[in-house]
């Protein structure tokens, strides 16, 4: 099977119409080099940085170009720029994944130059990536010790909404319309990141740790915080 390339957009899946000639990542080390005495030079070893991802490719503009995937949806050129821009001007993180590969990163768009080269009307592109980690500030407030009653258990609400943590027990998807079915989860705990009002699989969730796993039912999921 041919290896692919998908762009996922917020929670929905673009394939890459043309596959790139070649795909660079860069792994950057962050060790540190120190002089100690009487031994001399000495490495202090630390944690990887940020992974960096770069491709270079074209959006053909006619849809019966020999190059194209089988199995992808045809797109005309400016629409992926479109589509790409508009994730750059929401400030939004991307999602590369390429199949049969290790690949599946969540990721900053960092350059994004394209441009038409002859009357064709095909574009070419670099896009350049860099892995994104999610965070949030945390703000502990020190209070004195009480002791009081405990109180009752307040009831969890079952409205599933952002940052949902629910119970799985259904097959993931590879979008919200329910397509690329996949693995699926039983009584599995994740949370919900996405959310698809009106869609057939409307809550897209993650584990607790933050990986990226599918769309699911709204019958298949269960919320317990």
């Amino acid at each position: 099977m041919a290896i692919k390339f998908y762009l996922e957009i917020k929670g929905r899946r673009y394939m890459l119409p043309v596959n790139p000639g070649a795909i660079t990542v860069d792994v950057p080390g962050r060790n540190e080099s120190n002089e100690v005495v009487k031994l001399g030079e000495i490495t202090q070893f630390a944690a990887k940085g940020l992974k960096a991802i770069a491709l270079d490719c074209f959006f053909p503009a006619d849809k019966n170009n020999r190059l194209i995937l089988s199995g992808s949806t045809f797109m005309p050129p400016t629409d992926f720029v479109t589509l790409i821009e508009k994730a750059m001007d929401d400030q939004q993180a991307i999602r590369l994944i390429v199949t049969d590969t290790k690949i599946n990163l969540l990721a900053s768009i960092e350059s994004f130059q394209w441009s038409m080269v002859d009357s064709t009307g095909d574009i070419e592109y670099s896009l350049s990536l860099k892995e994104y980690r999610e965070y949030a500030a945390k703000f502990v407030k020190t209070v004195a010790k009480q002791v009081s009653q405990q109180p009752a258990r307040p009831v969890v609400s079952q409205e599933i909404t952002i940052g949902s943590t629910v119970i799985v027990n259904g097959r993931l998807h590879r979008d919200s319309y329910g397509s690329g079915p996949g693995q699926t989860e039983v009584n599995a705990t994740r949370k919900v990141n996405f959310i698809a009002k009106g869609r057939s699989h409307p809550y897209h969730v993650t584990l607790t740790s933050g990986g990226w796993r599918g769309w699911v039912t709204a019958g298949s999921v269960r919320r317990i915080k």
